[in-house]
C-alpha cells in the first residue's frame, strides 16, 4: 500500500516574520521601516528565491489599503432638505428620497428616485435598467430619471430629502 507524503512548501525565516508583520501594520511609517528590514534581509541573502517578490507585492497592496480613508457613517437624514457627501473622505451616501447629480454645464439637475414626480421644471428621461446600472448602483433598478431645473430643485429640497455628492476637486 502506497502512502503520500506531503511535503510543507518551505519559508525562510525571515519571509514568514515579516509577512505578518506587515500583514498587522497600521500606519506608513511602521510600514517603511518593514521596507527597510526587507531591504537588508536581501542584501544579506536571508530570504528564499522568489520570496522578496512576494513581499514586495504584499507592501504595494498593504500601502494602497493605508492609502483608503476610513469609511464614515453616513450622515442621519432628519427630514425634507439637500446632503451632501464626500466619498473620496471617506463619507457614505445618506439614505435619502432622491439622488440628484448637478448637470455637466450646471444650468439643471439630473436626479434618480423610486418616486414619481410631476410640475414645472420636471421632465421625465426614463427609467433605469439594471442592464446599463454598474454593480454598485444595482439598488436604483426601476428608479426613474428626471432633469430639474434649478427652481423646481429647489422646491424638491422643500418636500423631499436629497443627497448629493460632492467631490474634492
Amino acid at each position: 500500500m502506497a502512502q503520500i507524503l506531503e511535503f510543507r512548501q518551505r519559508t525562510s525565516n525571515t519571509y514568514h516574520n515579516l509577512t505578518r508583520f506587515v500583514e498587522i501594520t497600521e500606519n506608513t511609517a511602521t510600514l517603511e521601516f518593514y521596507v527597510g528590514a526587507l531591504a537588508i534581509s536581501i542584501e544579506e541573502g536571508r530570504l528564499f528565491p522568489g520570496e522578496a517578490e512576494k513581499l514586495m507585492e504584499q507592501i504595494r497592496k498593504k500601502r494602497l489599503d493605508l492609502a483608503k480613508p476610513k469609511q464614515k457613517a453616513p450622515q442621519e437624514v432628519t427630514g425634507p432638505g439637500l446632503y451632501h457627501y464626500c466619498p473620496e473622505m471617506g463619507e457614505s451616501r445618506p439614505e435619502c428620497q432622491i439622488i440628484a447629480q448637478r448637470s455637466y454645464y450646471g444650468r439643471h439637475f439630473h436626479i434618480s428616485t423610486p418616486l414619481s414626480l410631476k410640475g414645472r421644471g420636471i421632465t421625465f428621461d426614463g427609467v433605469k435598467e439594471a442592464k446599463k446600472l454598474t454593480s454598485k448602483n444595482q439598488f436604483m433598478d426601476g428608479w426613474n430619471e428626471y432633469t430639474v431645473t434649478e427652481r423646481a430643485f429647489d422646491k424638491l429640497q422643500e418636500q423631499y430629502s436629497i443627497s448629493q455628492e460632492s467631490s474634492l476637486n
